[in-house]
């Protein structure tokens, strides 16, 4: 007699088998980074280990079922090696990547080139503990860019530091020492100033919004088309006083103390012809990566 049709696998079996299939495609590692040195030659390299562990676990998912009438067992057992697959191709996935000379050579010559796009001091504490640590005497005082988002810098030292531009959303900067620091153009929004030192520091554009200054010191500083809230204008403007040395503006007219007017933002210059015009600080050649 004619052999009889092999019975088609069931529902749970079906799809247990489908996932097997499924997450060895999508976590075998593609062997790629940004602008990967080797060429594109390296995503052929995992293409016959991945058609291998497909086909082993596609074989595996359809034997755990065998022998058995029982069909939630056999899907059980087929969810369990579909598990076992994903897994170590997840697993494959991180040791070749992070095993790929290209890469590592890649981050190199990042490295060498100064930081992420070639933009010279720009250091990453985003997030970091720089509680008591003197910045400046670890890095330098070049920290132009440089990401300090989240951090606690509670009593850090930031003296005379060039954080033009830096990042500072949501850090903890109680008590910390800005004195002296350029500031100009950075991101402070909604962070911790309390206690913190800004005596004679260049704070020009910078946005201060939704920030606390509750008892910080700020005599000679100058806030010029910085944003900040109302609520803390006031509050700054009762106790303003000195002069930047730098730039020679009086901290109570930076912060349009009692002018009734208008108060300022970082981008004024744009549409007052009065206010001063930001100086670039980099040539747009070192924002660019390929150059």
């Amino acid at each position: 007699s004619a052999p009889s049709a092999p019975s088609a696998p069931s529902p749970a079996r079906a799809s247990a088998m489908a996932l097997a299939a499924h997450a060895v495609a999508t976590t075998v590692p593609s062997r790629l980074c940004v602008q990967p040195l080797r060429g594109v030659a390296a995503t052929t390299r995992a293409r016959p280990a991945a058609v291998a562990r497909q086909r082993v676990c596609k074989v595996s998912a359809q034997r755990s079922g065998v022998g058995t009438n029982d069909e939630e067992e056999g899907g059980r057992r087929s969810f369990a090696v579909a598990a076992r697959c994903f897994t170590a191709a997840a697993a494959a996935s991180l040791a070749l990547l992070a095993a790929d000379p290209a890469c590592a050579e890649l981050n190199a010559r990042e490295a060498a080139r100064g930081g992420e796009f070639n933009r010279g001091g720009a250091q990453q504490f985003g997030g970091y503990d720089l509680t008591n640590q003197d910045v400046v005497a670890q890095y330098g005082k070049d920290l132009q860019l440089s990401n300090f988002t989240g951090a606690e810098m509670r009593s850090t030292q930031l003296k005379g530091a060039n954080l033009t531009g830096a990042y500072l959303m949501k850090a903890v900067c109680l008590s910390a020492n800005f004195e002296g620091a350029n500031l100009s153009d950075a991101l402070m929004d909604r962070a911790v100033l309390n206690k913190a030192n800004f005596t004679n520091a260049i704070l020009t554009r910078v946005v201060f919004t939704s920030s606390d200054f509750t008892d910080s010191i700020i005599e000679g500083a100058d806030f010029s088309d910085a944003l900040l809230d109302v609520k803390q204008q006031r509050a700054l403007c009762k106790y303003a006083s000195g002069t930047n040395p730098v730039t020679g503006v009086n901290t109570r007219k930076s912060l349009n103390c009692g002018a009734g007017g208008n108060r300022g933002s970082p981008s004024r210059y744009m549409t007052d012809d009065t206010a001063a015009v930001p100086v670039p600080q980099f040539d747009a050649s070192r924002f660019s990566a390929y150059n």
